[in-house]
């Protein structure tokens, strides 16, 4: 804009400007931006202009134009300009904070990193910290968690057990589910497994996922502390001996409706003093494919009592439903005791043998050819 105009210069009919010839004029005396102010207003004469009060009550409304005209002229109401003020002074105790608190400013520092290096893919570190940050605001009872923390978390509770993950929470409760969360994650997901129930539909979706077909069966019993359960989802008490048929448990046996029938119960059944566990490792098909983690087929209560033969039946029960998946168990491991290598020894013919048990001679058995070449000079 002109800060000085000559006034000879002021044509004689200056009143009677109007369209073209008033906006030259403008221009010539104001600038652009002003003749953009007059024309977004049909200013558009110099009679109507005389008559025109305050040229900036525009600025008022809002719109794309009227904004844009704004920024130009770097024009500001009096709200706008409280509000600017406002803005700066948070800025300036966000700053006070950050560099008064060396968490904060790590953290500042550590964001600041991973933006200049266009790292802007999402990692569980930044999630973590994130997931923490934003429950330290809220009640206890309003805690939430992503999707990638409750995995996490269900993780540390499967592998460290339920102590270690109530004393890692204890010190950080802001970041972990409670674990009355945890067990409604395993109860409305697949990770749950129900008492004596064998798996076979879930190990052929594992392996056929994987693409195995040859797997190695694996049995063996820990010591649990003797307690009885009520699981609601199959509305049946876990925590007693589970009864054998033919050396096969029976799934919901303690299912009743009866107080009586459960005092009964409580009163000529066993707890259970172990808990036996069937696990399925894949074997890949090369020395090059990675190896794939094991799979829980089954796992139940039990008392030391079980025969030789029991098991027997019972590795035949997994062999057998495992062939009709087309998965194909080729062996069998345990740890050394007695009752299961005498079942070893009895499947083998070591030392002796079953003259109706004899799995070698069955259809399905593994057959193993060697090639042996020998060279003679």
């Amino acid at each position: 804009m002109n800060n000085h105009y000559d006034a000879t210069t002021i044509p004689n009919n200056v009143l009677s400007l109007k369209d073209d010839e008033f906006f030259k004029f403008i221009k010539q005396l104001g600038g652009e931006i002003l003749c953009e102010l007059l024309k977004i207003q049909l200013i558009d004469s110099t009679k109507v202009f005389v008559n025109s009060n305050n040229l900036f009550d525009i600025f008022q409304y809002s719109s794309p134009e009227i904004n844009c005209l704004r920024d130009k002229m770097h024009f500001r109401t009096e709200k706008e300009q409280q509000n600017l003020n406002f803005n700066q002074q948070q800025e300036q105790t966000y700053s006070n904070i950050i560099s008064n608190n060396p968490l904060l400013k790590s953290l500042f520092d550590w964001y600041e990193h991973n933006d200049t290096t266009n790292n802007n893919e999402p990692t569980f570190l930044t999630t973590f910290i994130g997931c923490i940050v934003k429950n330290l605001n809220k009640p206890s009872n309003n805690y939430r968690y992503s999707k990638s923390v409750e995995q996490f978390a269900l993780s540390l509770y499967i592998l460290g057990a339920k102590m270690t993950y109530q004393f890692v929470r204890m010190n950080l409760s802001p970041a972990l589910p409670s674990v009355q969360t945890l067990n409604k994650l395993i109860s409305s997901s697949d990770l749950r497994v129900n008492e004596a129930q064998f798996l076979f539909d879930k190990l052929y979706e594992y392996f056929n996922g994987i693409d195995v077909k040859y797997a190695f069966a694996a049995e063996d019993c820990t010591g649990v502390i003797r307690k009885i359960n009520y699981d609601q989802q199959t509305n049946s008490f876990v925590g007693f001996a589970t009864p054998l048929v033919n050396g096969i448990p029976v799934s919901k046996y303690y299912q009743t409706n009866s107080f009586n029938q459960l005092e009964s119960w409580f009163n000529s059944s066993d707890k259970s003093s172990l808990l036996n566990m069937h696990m399925i490792q894949p074997l890949p098909s090369s020395n090059n494919s990675p190896a794939s983690s094991a799979f829980l087929l089954s796992g139940y209560g039990v008392l030391n009592t079980y025969t030789s033969m029991e098991i027997l039946r019972r590795l035949l029960f997994i062999f057998n439903n495992s062939l009709q998946k087309n998965i194909r168990i080729i062996g069998f491991s345990t740890d050394g005791d007695a009752k299961y290598l005498r079942a070893m020894g009895l499947v083998s013919d070591f030392f002796a043998s079953l003259p109706y048990f004899k799995l070698d001679e069955r259809r399905a058995a593994f057959d193993l050819t060697t090639t042996t070449t020998t060279t003679t000079k």
